[in-house]
């Protein structure tokens, strides 16, 4: 997939040189991409395709979903079928769609011909133990209620996670943050981010083996800590804070 955004980061995780002045030079390099991705929105001046359905019936553990620009919100829900509702924007050629059920594991992507504006929103819906991995170029991911194993990478956009119930998860953000929250304990949990916050709510039943580090900005560490824990979280910032705290 090659889709063309306007407001594209690099997806490969910049490495900023130690020191408070290097990550503010980084910080003040991304804040003109930050804001064409802000307005990614108000150049939809173009196209909207209306929003495509389709339900997957096949037998489905694991979930591959490719985005570039557009936000993309995933649900576990107490159902058998994947659901997924798909909207085009762009400039004149709406993009190709495709979606392939290989085995158990459904992979949606999209690729677009070159031209100013083009994205694909997606919302879809999928039995809640099932595998969910997402990665975008310039859009917000949201996942909810999820109990599989969870990956989400955006290169610029904030991942929210609410109501997640998996043992293992990872979140990387380029350039946005990663507020997530659990309701059952995660028995690993890792955070990045080059631009942005980090905020982490997970159960207090259990002490965890934490690690944590920002570059500038500060950690606040509130649940309760144990060397030899079976249950670990990781988090880092270069620019933003980090706070890790019981629900």
């Amino acid at each position: 997939m090659s889709p063309v955004a306007p407001c594209a980061v690099p997806a490969r995780r910049a490495v900023l040189p130690r020191g408070r002045a290097a990550a503010v030079s980084a910080l003040l390099a991304l804040l003109p991409l930050l804001a064409g991705c802000g307005a990614l929105g108000q150049v939809g001046a173009g196209s909207h395709s209306p929003a495509k359905e389709f339900t997957v019936t096949g037998r489905v553990t694991s979930m591959v979903i490719h985005g570039g620009s557009g936000s993309v919100d995933v649900t576990g829900t107490s159902g058998s079928t994947v659901t997924v509702s798909q909207q085009a924007s762009y400039s004149s050629t709406p993009p190709t769609a495709s979606h392939v059920l290989r085995g158990t594991t459904l992979t949606v992507s999209y690729s677009c011909p070159t031209e100013l504006l083009c994205g694909m929103s997606y919302d879809v819906q999928v039995p809640r133990d099932v595998a969910v991995s997402v990665s975008t170029t310039a859009g917000s991911v949201t996942l909810t209620s999820l109990a599989g194993t969870v990956s989400a990478r955006a290169a610029a956009g904030l991942i929210t996670a609410v109501d997640l119930r998996c043992g293992v998860a990872s979140f990387n953000s380029n350039a946005g943050g990663v507020i997530a929250t659990f309701s059952t304990v995660p028995r690993s949990l890792t955070a990045s981010t080059n631009v942005g916050p980090i905020t982490l709510t997970v159960p207090g039943s259990v002490a965890y083996l934490v690690a944590a580090h920002t570059v500038v900005g500060t950690s606040t560490i509130t649940v309760r800590r144990g060397g030899s824990s079976a249950h670990s979280i990781s988090a880092h910032s270069d620019l933003g804070s980090i706070s890790i705290s019981p629900s």
